[in-house]
């Protein structure tokens, strides 16, 4: 889907910048939300025709999509190219290909609402009503079965980190080669200078902590909320936005912490930059922000879950706590403040730490598939 600009569509952007002649294939297209770096031109033309986008222009909600997107990934034709190169983490790994033609799919993850995150995916949508309960678990049922007959199409098969390929080998019953996302390394290594601290509100305008993510239930930023609450002498600030956005806003008792719409560009950079660190709570599969953070000269403070687990240095770039239901925040919290404050986390470790991802290893990894 491309009606958001999240990190999954860094990697299509970055792919497209690779292959700038590609034809630009989606199950949904929002000209609105996307059009600065995806213009509608660049659209190929059969996804006008899709259901799916025909039913995102009349609700304007992706959900309503879920029942058609199979018959609309499998009615793509792509009989004319030798490559397709594929950017999936629900169906469009599903999309159907000739034997000659080289068919890459790029796993950020096998679909979670699908497999191992259905019960916390059915809370986000109010799983409750009876209704929905008897449709969507047949639905579910019937797509898993879909998706792993799907997931048997392709000829290369990449992960965005160990945890994605555990994922793939577990539900998948196949093998994949790790490939992690390309980050904008430089774009947030380069000092970002701004006449004022902030560019909107009056809360926080001084030291702050951050938080960038989408605003979801599952994500357990409200236990951020109400710590920060708690202590009141401490900011944090919240980027980002989505359908519980306003669910969150309504537990914050102080002007401690402020939320910001999403920020872009040098913008993001220099919030980014100017932070104490950011504080990442839940888990995923692989998540750019954390890279760009060490980018920006900052360390970061995480659960101690999955994939970041390959990707950072303890007690040198993050730190962690380890209980999932955060009982140990608080504690570990007031252990990595006080070594932040005293420099622990140096800050040029950080950015060496940041450098193993860097965007040119994805570009020449994926030339080398292609090419060679």
């Amino acid at each position: 889907m491309l009606i958001k600009l999240w990190w999954a569509e860094k990697v299509v952007e970055k792919l497209y910048k690779i292959f700038p002649n590609a034809d630009l294939f989606t199950l949904i297209y929002d000209e609105s939300k996307v059009w600065s770096i995806f213009p509608k031109d660049k659209i190929n033309q059969q996804v006008f025709k899709l259901k799916t986008q025909k039913i995102y222009n009349f609700f304007k909600k992706q959900r309503f999509c879920l029942p058609f997107m199979p018959i609309s990934v499998e009615s793509l034709d792509f009989s004319n190219y030798d490559f397709v190169i594929c950017s999936s983490s629900w169906f469009a790994h599903w999309a159907i290909t000739k034997p000659e033609t080289k068919f890459i799919v790029y796993y950020h993850s096998p679909a979670r609402y699908l497999w191992d995150w259905t019960n916390e995916y059915k809370k986000d949508i109010w799983f409750d009503k009876w209704i929905k309960w008897y449709f969507l678990n047949k639905l579910f049922l019937k797509l898993r079965c879909w998706d792993y007959i799907a997931s048997k199409r392709q000829d290369i098969n990449l992960a965005n980190s160990k945890n994605t390929k555990s994922r793939i080998t577990k539900y998948y019953r196949k093998d994949s080669e790790i490939l992690y996302p390309p980050v904008e390394i430089n774009r947030f290594k380069k000092k970002i200078p701004h006449p004022n601290p902030l560019p909107e509100g009056e809360g926080i305008t001084q030291k702050y902590y951050i938080i960038i993510s989408a605003l979801t239930e599952f994500k357990k930023i409200e236990i951020a909320i109400n710590w920060f609450n708690e202590i009141g002498n401490e900011n944090l600030l919240i980027i980002w936005w989505w359908d519980y956005k306003q669910s969150l806003e309504k537990l914050v008792k102080w002007d401690n912490i402020e939320f910001l719409w999403p920020k872009f560009w040098d913008e993001l950079v220099y919030l980014v930059q100017n932070s104490s660190w950011l504080i990442f709570p839940w888990e995923e599969d692989f998540w750019i922000v954390p890279i760009e953070v060490m980018a920006s000269w900052k360390p970061v403070f995480a659960y101690k879950w999955g994939w970041l687990l390959e990707t950072v240095l303890e007690w040198v770039t993050w730190e962690f706590f380890d209980n999932k239901d955060w009982k140990d925040f608080v504690e570990k919290f007031n252990i990595f403040n006080e070594n932040n404050k005293e420099g622990l986390y140096n800050s040029e470790n950080c950015v060496k730490q940041a450098e193993k991802f860097w965007e040119e290893n994805f570009e020449k990894f994926i030339k080398s598939l292609v090419f060679n």
